[in-house]
């Protein structure tokens, strides 16, 4: 399995954008929506991207003069890349160790709460009918 290589904050703010958008995108479509006060440079935003076609975030094909990007990188996949990431460095690969900081650091809502019960819940179930 390759190892997906960790992303900066300006190149997840980037995916987090073309993770959104239903097609291959522009540096123009990119940068005028995420930046539509001109807040960071085309120039900048054009690196970026490229960056992340070195990372093998995204793809990169070229027609007539413009580049276009697609995703190859699904958010699920980055998002679980940098949760084994931030288990293993910070909780010494324990999940269950996040999940308890999580709960016990006051910083989720009871509506959160509320929904993270059902989802244990579910797996409780799922894990019971798998029994049968």
């Amino acid at each position: 399995m390759n190892k997906i290589k960790k992303l900066s904050v300006i190149e997840s703010e980037l995916m987090d954008c073309i993770w959104k958008m239903p097609r291959r995108v522009t540096v123009r479509e990119v940068h005028s929506k995420l930046y539509p006060r001109g807040e960071k440079a085309y120039t900048t935003v054009q690196t970026t991207l490229n960056i992340l076609v070195d990372k093998k975030f995204l793809r990169k094909q070229k027609i007539g003069m413009v580049n276009f990007y697609t995703v190859k990188v699904r958010r699920e996949e980055a998002m679980k890349n940098e949760t084994k990431s931030l288990v293993s460095s910070i909780f010494h690969g324990s999940f269950g160790a996040l999940a308890t900081h999580l709960i016990q650091s006051g910083e989720l809502s009871s509506k959160e709460l509320d929904e993270i019960k059902a989802l244990i819940e579910q797996q409780e179930k799922n894990e019971e009918q798998q029994k049968k």
